[in-house]
């Protein structure tokens, strides 16, 4: 009896292949990086604003709530804010390298019908920079871009 004797070709990838799979990936990562180093900047401003501006509405609803007068007291130096009344203190939770840019003081007065009155500081994380801009007659925050 004859045997036939069937070779196998081994399995796996050549190292050849397996290099240029790795050029490829590196070429890519290279390409994407900076791209989303300017995604993460993005993301700090978008977090910054919306710190200041969960402060603002908080304190809004405050004044609505509790059918009075609140104020926000905001130390841009110190990203530090006050409301009144209460007199609850707090540092307003900045990504690292997001700064205040304002006054030495700046406040915001809300009424009890919802309406508003003050200065509000901006916010900078590098080179980008945004504000939170309040309506005067409904107390309602956004916050914008700046370019």
């Amino acid at each position: 009896m004859t045997r036939l004797i069937v070779r196998r070709r081994a399995t796996g990838y050549t190292l050849l292949e397996l290099t240029v799979v790795l050029v490829i990936v590196s070429l890519a990562v290279a390409v994407a990086a900076p791209s989303l180093a300017g995604a993460r900047a993005g993301r700090d401003i978008d977090r910054a604003g919306a710190a200041l501006a969960d402060a603002l509405r908080r304190t809004h609803r405050h004044a609505i709530l509790g059918a009075r007068d609140a104020e926000l007291d905001i130390a841009p130096s110190l990203a530090r804010a006050w409301m009144r009344p209460g007199d609850t203190s707090f540092v307003l939770p900045l990504p690292a390298g997001c700064i205040l840019e304002g006054e030495a003081r700046m406040t915001m007065r809300f009424a009890p019908d919802g309406s508003a009155m003050g200065s509000v500081p901006q916010v900078r994380c590098g080179a980008d920079r945004s504000r939170v801009v309040v309506d005067a007659l409904t107390g309602t925050t956004r916050v914008e871009a700046l370019r």
